[in-house]
C-alpha cells in the first residue's frame, strides 16, 4: 500500500498541493501589500527559463551530432571475456 501511495498517489497529487498552496500564499501576499506581487515573481525568471530550454537543447543537439555510431549498426551488449568485463560498443554490420 506505501509503494502504492508513494508511486502513483503522491507524484500525481503534489504538484496540484503546490500549485495551490502558491495560489494561496501569492493572493495573501498581494492583499498585504496593496498589490505589489511577491519578490519570487518579479525577477528575470521568464529570460532564465527561456535560456535553459535553449541551452538544453543546444546540448542535445551537439550529443545528437557528434556522439552516436553509423546507421545501421549492432548493439553488442558489455560480457565476459577472459574474466574481464568488456564495455558495450556499437558494430558495424
Amino acid at each position: 500500500m506505501v509503494r502504492i501511495v508513494f508511486t502513483y498517489i503522491v507524484p500525481l497529487l503534489l504538484p496540484s498541493a503546490v500549485y495551490f498552496a502558491w495560489g494561496w500564499y501569492r493572493s495573501r501576499y498581494v492583499a498585504e501589500h496593496d498589490g505589489v506581487p511577491p519578490k519570487l515573481e518579479r525577477g528575470p525568471w521568464a529570460i532564465l527559463l527561456f535560456l535553459g530550454a535553449v541551452l538544453t537543447l543546444a546540448s542535445f543537439a551537439t550529443t545528437a551530432l557528434l556522439q552516436g555510431s553509423a546507421a545501421g549498426s549492432v548493439y553488442t551488449p558489455p560480457h565476459l571475456e577472459n574474466g574481464k568485463v568488456v564495455p558495450g560498443r556499437m558494430d558495424a554490420k
